[in-house]
């Protein structure tokens, strides 16, 4: 990955810059042209995944929650104290309730030696141990998530006749777009908060590069963005999960 990354970043006649700018500000223009037979010109999408998650991830550290201050739980067992800290902010990892019971005695049974763990180890080793543990699993989780997306795509635009890799090209391009967006984003909301209000161009990107890719009317168009940023976001939260679970099971 790296020597890939650096071949491509730093050849300056390369494809890479033309490609990055063609995927921020021209929705939909590269998976057409790949899906189109034109790829000379163009990074091949893959490639251009491996390079922004690569650049995604070195740049995002997921902190660690400070168990001394904050009411850490990871599932029902609060780490650190035998009792809540009031007025301290609380986070949940792979929380459940009452109305959750079969999913709870599941959790207990698949992670008894490390509940057992975390019960009678150092609560902040425990911590840190998941959320590196968390930095390992996420990466492979959203290539994971990428033929999830193609899947739903597909169902959309199953009358359309195009082929899953293509919907799987998309996917690729779209994720990257987004993740290079994030890093923007993150960048520019450093300096002020306001930029953060950005990422509302997320709908209007992803229906036009529908629009370019898939050739169909924005009244039909428009419902399916809505229905692709609700599965996403549904998606989005059992991938978190899945990575948190992950995580434990890494203990």
């Amino acid at each position: 990955m790296l020597s890939e990354a650096t071949e491509d970043v730093l050849t300056f006649d390369s494809k890479f810059y033309k490609s990055i700018f063609q995927l921020l500000f021209k929705p939909g223009y590269l998976s057409k042209q790949f899906i189109d037979g034109r790829r000379v010109s163009i990074l091949p999408p893959i490639r251009m995944y491996l390079v922004i998650s690569l650049l995604f991830f070195f740049v995002f550290d997921i902190p660690s929650p400070d168990v001394k201050n904050q009411n850490v739980y990871v599932g029902n067992i609060l780490l650190g104290h035998e009792e809540p800290i009031e007025g301290q902010p609380t986070f949940r990892f792979v929380s459940f309730g009452e109305e959750d019971k079969q999913f709870g005695e599941w959790f207990e049974r698949t992670f008894h030696d490390k509940i057992e763990a975390m019960k009678t180890g150092q609560p902040q080793v425990i911590v840190d141990k998941i959320f590196n543990n968390l930095e390992d699993v996420v990466p492979n989780i959203l290539i994971l998530f990428l033929p999830l997306f193609a899947l739903v795509l597909k169902a959309l635009y199953l009358f359309k006749r195009i082929l899953y890799f293509d919907h799987l090209i998309f996917s690729l391009h779209f994720q990257s777009w987004l993740m290079g967006m994030i890093l923007i984003i993150y960048g520019l909301a450093l300096q002020n908060p306001w930029w953060s209000a950005l990422s509302l161009i997320l709908p209007f990107y992803l229906a036009r590069a529908q629009k370019v890719v898939y050739q169909q009317t924005y009244w039909l168009i428009i419902p399916k963005t809505l229905f692709i940023i609700l599965v996403y976001i549904v998606l989005l939260a059992i991938a978190t999960a899945a990575a948190f679970l992950g995580a434990i099971a890494l203990l």
